[in-house]
């Protein structure tokens, strides 16, 4: 018969062994890409968006996309919006309400592709869901709009950034 330490030993190196097992079969079904490691990033230091607005100007947005993965689009326009989620090269939702693109919760940065009498208010509102801002200009119509915009986002403390960038680079006229 075995001796009470053996049993505990070999039941140790058993327990072990399944362990590892598990462990191994683990690290073999979670995708790389979730893991992260050299050459892969994981999720949860990506930085993500969703556009709203799928007109003319949002195609410029696409191209600005090496910094952060596209989640949603959002227009009223269901065609037009249908049109941008096809040139993106990952799955994306697709909203004709911006307002319930901001509660996803998932999505770090909101651009703002609009006509400028929205503005403001999409940028207001996406800085109370707690999303950073990309906006196309002009940021307001109004200095009233302006000031409330940058309170709102002061207060939020999020990160508002509008557009205006490559007027400033070399070749724009």
């Amino acid at each position: 018969p075995m001796s009470q330490s053996s049993k505990k030993r070999s039941l140790t190196r058993r327990s072990f062994l399944n362990r590892a097992l598990v462990a191994g079969a683990g690290i073999a079904i979670v995708p790389r890409r979730v893991l992260g490691g050299p050459g892969h990033k994981a999720p949860s230091e990506e930085l993500t968006r969703g556009i709203i607005g799928c007109g003319g100007i949002s195609r410029s947005h696409l191209g600005m996309g090496n910094y952060a993965r596209i989640l949603a689009v959002c227009d009223v326009d269901k065609k037009r919006m249908e049109g941008r989620a096809g040139q993106i090269k990952n799955p994306v939702k697709q909203f004709r309400d911006f307002r319930e693109m901001l509660e996803m919760p998932e999505i770090d940065i909101i651009h703002i592709c609009t006509p400028p009498h929205w503005h403001a208010l999409m940028s207001i509102m996406a800085a109370k869901a707690g999303k950073d801002i990309w906006c196309e200009k002009p940021m307001s119509r109004t200095i009233a709009e302006g000031r409330a915009v940058t309170d709102t986002v002061r207060r939020y403390g999020r990160v508002f950034r509008i557009n205006t960038w490559f007027r400033f680079t070399g070749g724009f006229y």
